[in-house]
C-alpha cells in the first residue's frame, strides 16, 4: 500500500478521490448502499460532478470525525496498537482509515452509533454495506483485521 499525505475533507483529498476506486464508494459499486446507487456512481466517476454536500450533512460529518478521534484511544487499548488515521491506495483502489497501525496489519473503522447497529445482537453480522467497504479497506491495506466501532459521545 502507498500512504498519502492527505486530510479527509481538504481539497486535495477530495482530487485524490475522484481518482480512484474508494472504500466509502464500495457498497455502491457492489449495489449494495443505502444512501446512492450503482447508477449514480458510475454517472459521478463519469462526469466528475459529486452533490454539494449540505450545512446539514457537514455537521453529521463534523461529529462523525469528533466520536471517530474520540473513540481511537479505546480502539487502540482494545486493539493493544497504536492507530493514526491515514489515506492509502493500491493501484486504482484506494481508502480513508479512521486508523491503522504502523505495520498495517490492524485497521479500525469507526461508525456514528445508529438504530440499526444498536440493535445488532452479538451473533449478527454487520450490515452488507459495512462489510464491503471494509472488506475493501482490508483490500488496500493488507490489514490482517479490522476493529469495527459504533460510538456516540455528549455534546459537552
Amino acid at each position: 500500500m502507498i500512504t498519502h499525505n492527505l486530510t479527509q475533507g481538504t481539497p486535495e483529498w477530495h482530487a485524490f478521490r475522484a481518482t480512484h476506486m474508494t472504500a466509502s464508494d464500495a457498497p455502491a459499486m457492489m449495489g449494495v448502499c443505502p444512501h446512492k446507487t450503482r447508477s449514480q456512481l458510475l454517472r459521478e466517476k463519469a462526469t466528475g460532478v459529486v452533490p454539494e454536500v449540505s450545512p446539514h450533512q457537514q455537521r453529521i460529518f463534523d461529529q462523525g470525525h469528533r466520536f471517530e478521534a474520540l473513540a481511537r484511544p479505546i480502539a487502540e487499548k482494545m486493539a493493544g496498537v497504536e492507530l493514526f488515521p491515514a489515506v492509502g491506495s493500491s493501484g486504482v483502489f484506494s481508502a480513508s482509515f479512521d486508523g491503522i497501525d504502523l505495520l498495517e496489519e490492524v485497521i479500525f473503522e469507526h461508525k456514528t452509533l445508529n438504530a440499526t447497529l444498536k440493535n445488532l445482537a452479538g451473533s449478527d453480522p454487520l450490515p452488507m454495506h459495512y462489510q464491503v467497504q471494509v472488506q475493501h479497506q482490508m483490500m488496500v491495506s493488507g490489514a490482517d483485521s479490522c476493529l469495527f466501532m459504533a460510538t456516540a459521545w455528549d455534546d459537552k
